[in-house]
């Protein structure tokens, strides 16, 4: 799997949670439970936690479900964070006397009670560093309703009761290294009139006070006026959690998620549902805050387990005909996420999942077709092969045998490997007429461009040309000035591959329609005659090549994309001599030199809708390779008084000209 980059795809449709991304730890534990409730999962992703229905504390790694022991006497036990690697696990137990205590878990063994002496009338562990040195949550010490945070070191619990004033408070989790601590303060837990999340550093006793909706207008307008924070990031630079004025249910029904960094900025989360109603929260985040899973109503009115990247949350579905899910908890990377689902739509039983292998790097998975391998760059390459293979000179340049007209042939060839590995045919039949200083000549053609793309996917397009050119000789006789014109109509289709999780390649499969246009202006001369047979002629010119691509859905594969309407406009400049050279009274030699420019930048990317999550996705475009540099050569012999064949070949650097292109042409003059 991935690891998640900034720009990722929020890919899990309900119809993905049954393949190999969504795992039924219940299942797969055999647990006896009718449901169990995963609470969270281990930094690497190995070990997940929580409790069966009933208060069965336990952890499941990979298939292999273990409880984990209940504290002498005591009833049941829940287990509510992990170390780094699952060898610590923190939580809560009853002891024989059915009070809650703290308790940690190593190994297999029994439980220990972090409140060895007794002291408090209750307490709860709900977070713990990576190392486990630094354990962290809430006890009482005999007030109802104002519980303490607390965080646990070296043997000592140490209450943050004098940093509150009179409040409750509780913790909810703590950074990788300990220091950082999170939770929520307020007059009243169970029902607060006034509540905002805290950030505790325990090193320099800094408070840091976070309250959303005095910096997120739109909570405030909603009267979201209580806060609540529910994790930190491993590096301690993001927090989550919801804010939310409904103090009566026990999910609020008006909570919204957000997140807030280490330099103040809030970010609202939004919601699965959208529009005015329905709510989000935030339960977890990865390590280096990119990843944030947490609880959404949906737009059908169920609550559904969400991930949220890069600027977009996405339900994650439910297990089985499932109506209800929630993920609790997200490994260090991003690419594990637990939970638990509904199995069936208004049923009891819950169960545990573990979500892995399916979560997409979105700018990976459309990469099959974007830069070099999009059908509109594909599309503008095939475009440009007329006009580098038998065009990449005036018609007017070629010996007209003493007659005014011609007829011609030629196939063109080219093949990329560096850049892209790619194929291009096309064939030609045309006429041309000379009129004093101008020659004027159309052909028609079919072209072909066969191209492996990233992932084992590939494309292919084809489709027919009308090309028109016309030359006229300045008054200096040497210099020549062309125009021609290129009208191509193609079909596509493409095998878009991307990775799944363990290295799994799929593809989705589609095609589509392509119209392109190309007009190229070019100045040759004037030619400096340096001996009989010898000479040298500068050239410059300018292309603009516009690309169109029609909407198409594909099919196929665990995520299919419906792609929006795609244009781009190729421009370039050349810059090149030409040196002739007179072999024979019927052959000539030509040595071709030209820099390439392309001026056009990345374009708009590519977008549409994700059709496994029902998602928008926006990917950028990929730049072309500005500066390119070509060298061509060709012989023109003429078989006879009025028949002349033409054979070039050019070599590239990288860029979007093929690395290597051929043109052979047979022109006869009547």
């Amino acid at each position: 799997m991935r690891t998640l980059s900034q720009l990722t795809l929020l890919a899990a449709a309900t119809a993905a949670l049954h393949g190999s991304g969504f795992t039924d730890a219940h299942t797969s534990a055999s647990v006896v439970a009718t449901s169990t409730y995963t609470q969270g999962v281990s930094s690497d992703g190995t070990t997940s936690f929580g409790y069966a229905l009933g208060g069965t504390a336990y952890k499941i790694v990979g298939t292999t479900y273990t409880p984990l022991a209940n504290l002498s006497g005591g009833s049941s036990s829940f287990a509510y964070a992990a170390s780094s690697n699952g060898s610590v696990i923190v939580g809560m137990g009853y002891n024989s006397s059915s009070v809650e205590q703290a308790v940690r878990w190593i190994g297999a063994g029994a439980p220990t009670l972090l409140d060895s002496g007794g002291v408090y009338a209750y307490s709860g562990a709900t977070g713990i560093s990576a190392t486990g040195s630094t354990i962290v949550g809430y006890l009482n010490t005999g007030t109802p309703n104002l519980d303490d945070a607390f965080y646990y070191r070296t043997g000592a619990i140490t209450s943050l009761n004098s940093f509150f004033a009179g409040q409750a408070s509780s913790a909810a989790g703590v950074s990788a290294d300990g220091n950082l601590i999170v939770g929520t303060a307020g007059d009243y837990l169970p029902g607060p009139s006034a509540a905002n999340g805290f950030i505790f550093n325990i090193t320099t006793s800094a408070l840091t006070i976070v309250d959303a909706s005095a910096h997120l207008p739109a909570f405030a307008t909603a009267g979201l006026t209580l806060t609540q924070l529910t994790a930190i990031s491993g590096n301690g630079l993001v927090t989550v959690g919801y804010a939310y004025g409904d103090t009566v249910s026990s999910t609020p029904t008006d909570a919204l998620a957000f997140s807030r960094t280490s330099t103040g900025t809030y970010t609202a989360l939004g919601k699965l549902g959208g529009g005015l109603f329905g709510w989000s929260i935030a339960r977890a985040v990865n390590s280096t805050g990119s990843v944030i899973v947490g609880q959404s109503l949906n737009a059908n009115s169920k609550p559904e387990a969400f991930v949220y990247q890069t600027g977009a949350m996405t339900g994650l579905g439910f297990l089985g005909t499932g109506d209800e899910s929630d993920a609790t908890g997200v490994s260090a990377d991003g690419t594990v996420i637990v939970g638990y689902s509904r199995i069936t739509a208004g049923g009891a039983a819950r169960h545990a999942f573990v979500y892995t292998n399916v979560m997409l790097d979105e700018t990976e998975w459309m990469s099959s077709l974007n830069g070099p391998g999009s059908l509109v760059a594909m599309t503008t390459n095939l475009n440009q092969q007329p006009l580098e293979g038998a065009h990449h000179r005036p018609l007017m340049s070629y010996d007209r045998m003493g007659k005014q007209s011609q007829a011609w042939a030629t196939g063109d060839f080219g093949t990329s490997s560096r850049q892209s590995d790619r194929h291009t045919t096309s064939g030609e039949i045309g006429v041309s007429q000379t009129y004093g200083d101008f020659v004027l000549g159309v052909a028609a053609g079919h072209a072909s461009i066969n191209q492996d793309l990233l992932f084992g996917g590939n494309a292919s397009i084809s489709g027919n040309y009308l090309l028109a050119e016309a030359d006229y000789r300045l008054p200096d006789r040497e210099s020549i000035v062309s125009l021609v014109l290129l009208r191509g109509d193609y079909d596509a289709t493409a095998s878009r591959g991307y990775v799944l999780g363990g290295g799994v390649l799929d593809a989705s499969r589609g095609s589509t329609g392509l119209k392109t246009s190309s007009a190229r202006l070019r100045l040759d001369g004037p030619a400096q005659q340096f001996t009989g047979s010898f000479s040298v002629t500068p050239f410059a010119s300018y292309t603009a090549t516009r690309t169109t691509a029609d909407a198409y859905t594909e099919t196929g594969g665990s995520f299919p994309a419906s792609f929006a309407a795609q244009e781009h406009t190729a421009q370039e400049g050349r810059l090149g001599v030409t040196a002739k050279v007179v072999a024979t009274p019927s052959t000539s030699l030509l040595f071709t030199a030209e820099w390439i420019h392309r001026f056009d930048d990345a374009g708009n990317g590519l977008s549409g809708t994700n059709l496994a999550t029902s998602s928008a996705f926006a990917v950028g475009g990929i730049a072309p390779t500005v500066n390119q540099a070509r060298f061509g050569f060709d012989v023109d012999h003429r078989l006879s008084a009025d028949t002349l064949v033409n054979f070039s070949v050019h070599a590239a650097g990288i860029g979007p000209s093929s690395d290597v292109s051929a043109a052979l042409s047979i022109r006869r003059a009547f």
